[in-house]
This record gives structure tokens, sequence and C-alpha cells, in this order.
């Protein structure tokens, strides 16, 4: 003291899935004792983190420090640290001034740009952020592309470019790259991934209504790998859904990430009503602060072009929902309906077992005017592959009537994981469920 201004005390532990409540208390010198603020933490994984920053004021007592950790009521870790008031040495490396917010806040801006999802007949479709890292390279996560026949993209000076190419992506990954040559653009330079910790400071740009931008501020509160899907940030707060691509920012305005990244687990939990969610061209997406590191980003200047019709015949994209006016009701529940059993259980299931056996979807149709058409279920696994793919069935309504619609299928032959349903009305998607399979 007085140079450093705050510690930020971090542990990391390991216990059983589901949420945990978080404790700390700080001893000092003296024997003075504080208790710190407390959180809950839903962990996903067996190992989580969590964090406490401490200021350090004026009156601070010199001498050893000991915080203890409490998680779920037992003891979670000890650490200790000394307090020093002492100048800093002289010949001590004096670091480069840190831009102010209003500085990070102007060049994020300038280098950001805005991407407009377009269906076949040019109708918006959904859409979100993205950021030039390069010259002509704007990179984005692959859910704001994902679905899309053209690609329209804003620029900060207000002019507009159409885009039907990538020229990197990785859908597991959640990242993607546009290569605009006649963009002028900002762009900004990207941080070492390796310096990234728990506890840093970060600002990401968040999106109104009317599509200005405007800066929020926060700190990096974890870092959970994903086997084949590769890392993630957990930042301290949310954003809107037409941020998602946009960059998160450290405290020298370097890129460190971009907001949004994913997962399948996140898919099942939105629907678990167990955080808050959006909807991106009729797929729902948990709004937990998720961030896709820069370091996973593989861009190339000189690659070439690749049509985003390519991704639509690899199966690389995911059509979205069109059609949901045609349905009034869905729902996914465990069991089969049989004669004689009573009625069908209509509670709403989207977390199996092996041992539930058989899942039934339960889709109630809606004639808001007379239709015809085929209805049919399709069930992807999170690879986005089709497992099963059902007879289409003739169905007639009148206006103003309602038909249900009953399919049943087998759990047994799914791996763990998570899968996703999809009820077509011919060719058009009218309703989507993401559920989980367990061993």
């Amino acid at each position: 003291m007085p140079d450093d201004r705050q510690v930020i005390v971090y542990f990391e532990w390991e216990a059983s899935k589901g949420t945990h409540h978080c404790e700390g208390s700080l001893k000092g010198p003296n024997g003075q004792l504080a208790v710190m603020s407390s959180f809950d933490y839903p962990a996903t994984q067996t190992k989580f983190g969590g964090f406490w920053t401490i200021p350090l004021l004026e009156n601070t007592s010199a001498g050893i420090w000991t915080f203890e950790s409490r998680v779920d009521g037992e003891s979670a870790g000890e650490l200790r640290f000394e307090i020093v008031s002492a100048k800093r040495p002289a010949d001590a490396v004096k670091e480069e001034p840190l831009p102010s917010p209003a500085e990070i806040y102007a060049r994020a801006v300038a280098a950001s740009a805005s991407i407009e999802k377009l269906d076949s007949r040019g109708q918006l479709i959904g859409g979100g952020s993205g950021v030039f890292l390069e010259d002509g390279l704007l990179v984005t996560t692959f859910r704001v592309i994902d679905g899309a026949q053209t690609l329209r993209i804003g620029l900060s000076d207000g002019s507009h470019l159409q885009s039907t190419e990538v020229v990197g992506w990785n859908r597991r990954q959640d990242w993607a790259i546009l290569k605009l040559t006649a963009a002028k653009s900002a762009k900004l330079r990207k941080t070492d991934s390796a310096t990234v910790t728990v506890g840093d400071h970060c600002y990401w740009l968040d999106t109104k209504p009317g599509g200005g931008r405007v800066i929020s501020d926060g700190q990096i509160v974890g870092k959970e790998p994903h086997e084949g899907w590769g890392e993630r940030y957990s930042i301290s707060g949310l954003f809107n859904s037409s941020a998602v691509g946009g960059p998160v920012l450290s405290e020298r305005g370097e890129v460190l990430g971009l907001l949004g990244g994913a997962l399948p687990e996140s898919l099942v939990r939105s629907v678990l009503r167990d955080s808050q969610s959006y909807s991106l061209g009729g797929t729902t997406f948990t709004m937990t602060g998720s961030v896709v590191p820069v370091g996973l980003i593989r861009s190339d200047a000189s690659a070439g072009q690749t049509p985003l019709q390519t991704l639509w015949t690899a199966g690389q994209f995911t059509a979205p929902v069109t059609a949901e006016r045609r349905v009034s009701f869905g729902m996914i529940t465990q069991g089969k309906p049989q004669k004689g059993k009573g009625p069908l259980s209509r509670e709403m299931k989207v977390d199996f077992t092996h041992q539930d056996e058989i899942a039934t979807i339960v889709i109630a149709f809606q004639g808001i005017e007379a239709w015809k058409n085929t209805v049919q279920l399709r069930i992807h696994d999170a690879d986005n592959h089709i497992l099963s793919n059902g007879d289409p069935v003739k169905l007639s309504l009148r206006s103003g009537e309602t038909q249900e619609r009953i399919w049943s299928f087998p759990l047994a032959p799914m791996h763990p994981g998570v899968y996703r349903a999809d009820v077509l009305v011919g060719d058009a998607v009218a309703w989507r469920e993401y559920f989980r399979v367990r061993e």
C-alpha cells in the first residue's frame, strides 16, 4: 500500500453438479473479522470456482490476513496474504496508463458491426453483432449466422453490405469469420488468452432496442472447459440477443472473447427455466454471460470463401422455426399413450434417463385459416445429424379448428447427450424443443 488498491481471492473447488452456496470470511492481523458477500453458484461441471474482491483502504492494517471459504456450510479452503505499507521501488516497471471507459467504448463501437440473418425470401429471421480483428475480417459467433441464406452487415459508418459466404467457422466452438473486401472499418487487437484470469475486469458492448450500443462492465467470474466444444468464460452480467457475437474487452481495450458461446446443455437448461433465456431465429439460448475465448478463433486472411449454401449441404446449419403460427401448443413428456390405461401424462419433461424408455411429443395444430399439409417429426443430435425422420402424415384443418398429433419414440438407443426435436409442417419447422438423455 498505497499503490495496490485491491486483493482478489480466487478458489477452485470440486463437488457434485448443482447449485452450491459459497461464503467467505476475512480475518486481519489484529484479530478483526469481516464477513464477505456470499453467492450461489449453479455448477454445470464438478469443478468450479469463485472469487471475492477485497478493497485496500487507507486504514487497512498491515500484516498477515487470512481468508476462509465455505461451500454449503463446510470449510472449503484457506488463503493467506500479506499487506505491506511501503512505496513501490523506484526501478519498478511502469505500465502504460489504461484507456478510459469512454475511449474503450469509442474504439469498440468503431470496430463493431450489426449482422442480420435473412431467409430465402429476404425476410429477417434473427441476427447479432460482430467485431473486426483484422482488415476486412469480421468475426462473430456461429449462432449469429446459423440458418441464414444471406447476411446483411451494418457498419459503424452507417453503410451496409451483404454476404453469402464465410472464410472460417467452427460450429461446436461457436465462431465464424466473414470476409468483407469492401469494408473499411477500425479494428481491435486480440489479447493473449493465456493472460486472462478469473477476477479480471472486462467490458462489453450491449445493444438497445433502437440499435444503439452501450458499454457494460464486470468481471471474468469463471472459466470452464467443455470436452469437444472448447473453453468458455463466464462474465458477471447479461446481454441482449442482438449483442451476441460482439466483443468482450480487457481493461486495455483488447478483445478477449465474443459474447455468446451457447452449448447443448444450456439449451436444455433454458427449457427447465433455471436461467434467463432468449430466442434467436427460433432457437432458445440461455443468457448466462457466456463468452467464446478469442484464442479459439483461427483466422486466415488468405483463406478462400465458402458459400453459406455449403454449410446447409454439409448439415452445419439449423433450420429456423418459421411456421410457429401453425402450432397452438407443444410439449414433450415421458411415456406412451396406451388404450385402457388412462390419458397420457401432460407434464412437460426434457430431462430423461434410459429407464424412462419412451418419450412422447404432443402437438396441437391450429387453423388460423383453413390449411392442408403434411406434418412430420425429426430428431437431431447435438451435431445437427438427423437420427430419426418420421413419415409425413397428412393433416387438414378448417379455419378455427384445432387437431392434436402425438409421436412416441424409444430413448434406449440414444447415447447420453442433448437432442433436438423438430416438428415440421411441410418443409418448415413449426415447433422445436431440446431434451437431454442420461444413463
